[in-house]
């Protein structure tokens, strides 16, 4: 399932690419092939679909699709040759590229001109890392059941 998934995102990666710049797309092609075997490959058809994004000056929605498609095509090439049992395309990944990406696209969409978002913003990713890590962290427990944290 893995390798299908890897060779489905690469196909739409490379589509991606094409449809911004048909130019691209023999490199594309190469580098998607290469990096099922290669992982410096595979990060280097997501680089050049970045470098095509920029080129192209393709609108938000464009640009989302085409970040799903890459995180998608990363998350499936790295674990192709991994040992049975690794996958990569779980429902938290999947539900948290989506999420991401609707909050990119939510943020850039928004007609807002904030002169101290640009303070704040790094401040909040923070935090909310800070939030879910807390959440995803195993705590040790003592002898006696006990957290050793109190607080």
């Amino acid at each position: 399932m893995t390798r299908f998934l890897a060779v489905l995102s690469g196909a739409l990666l490379v589509g991606s690419v094409m449809l911004m710049a048909p130019w691209a797309g023999i490199p594309a092609i190469v580098l998607v092939v290469a990096g099922w075997w290669f992982r410096l490959s595979a990060m280097t058809a997501v680089l050049l679909a970045l470098g095509v994004l920029v080129f192209a000056d393709t609108g938000v929605l464009a640009s989302a699709a085409a970040g799903l498609v890459a995180t998608t095509y990363l998350l499936n090439t790295a674990t192709v040759t991994a040992p049975v049992g690794v996958v990569p395309t779980t429902v938290p990944s999947v539900a948290g590229a989506v999420v991401f990406t609707g909050c990119a696209v939510g943020a850039a969409l928004l007609p807002l001109r904030l002169s101290w978002a640009p303070i704040a913003a790094p401040i909040l990713v923070i935090l909310l890392y800070g939030l879910v890590i807390q959440g995803l962290a195993v705590r040790r427990r003592d002898n006696n059941g006990a957290s050793p944290v109190s607080g």
